[in-house]
């Protein structure tokens, strides 16, 4: 006879409520792929920014979800490179990384969503602003938010309190 994986009662209840919480995380992916939400096998908070944003501006995501350039596409030709992160409020600092800059396209959007996916605030900054005020490291290139990049005025607020920034 197999031994079991977990022996202790406490380990089993914990296993079984993991593959109860497991399935739901597998119907729910499923139906998000339905939704056309989830367009890869990445994190749910990139393919959410990247749908939320099209719906929101109107845009049209790029065929490929591993396009390097950008996402997304206006009707005009405007390219969109769209990015999140998951924040503790629109005062904290964070970064947008690429990794690789040169790889073009016309606007940055970054996405700032609370731990429930709830969208806090929306910025829209042009590559060259993204690619002046942006360092390179070894191995990325990275768009710092924080109170330089909140008071150029070049990086413009398209959704929520972005007053409130680092």
């Amino acid at each position: 006879m197999e031994k079991p994986i977990l022996e202790s009662e406490e380990a089993g209840n914990k296993l079984a409520l993991a593959r109860h919480l497991i399935a739901i995380y597998l119907q729910s992916r499923e139906g998000l792929k339905e939704l056309g939400i989830l367009r890869s096998e990445r994190t749910l908070q990139g393919d959410f920014a990247e749908w939320l944003v099209a719906e929101y501006l109107g845009l049209a995501l790029s065929e490929s979800t591993i396009e390097k350039a950008f996402d997304a596409v206006d009707a005009e030709g405007t390219t969109y490179q769209i990015k999140s992160r998951i924040v503790e409020s629109l005062g904290s600092n964070t970064s947008f990384d690429f990794s690789d800059i040169e790889a073009h396209f016309d606007y940055l959007i970054g996405v700032f969503f609370d731990r429930s996916f709830n969208v806090m605030g929306m910025i829209k900054v042009p590559y060259d602003v993204v690619s002046e005020l942006g360092t390179q490291t070894s191995r990325r290139f990275t768009f710092r938010w924080n109170r330089k990049t909140a008071d150029d005025p070049r990086v413009k607020q398209i959704y929520g309190g972005m007053n409130e920034g680092p």
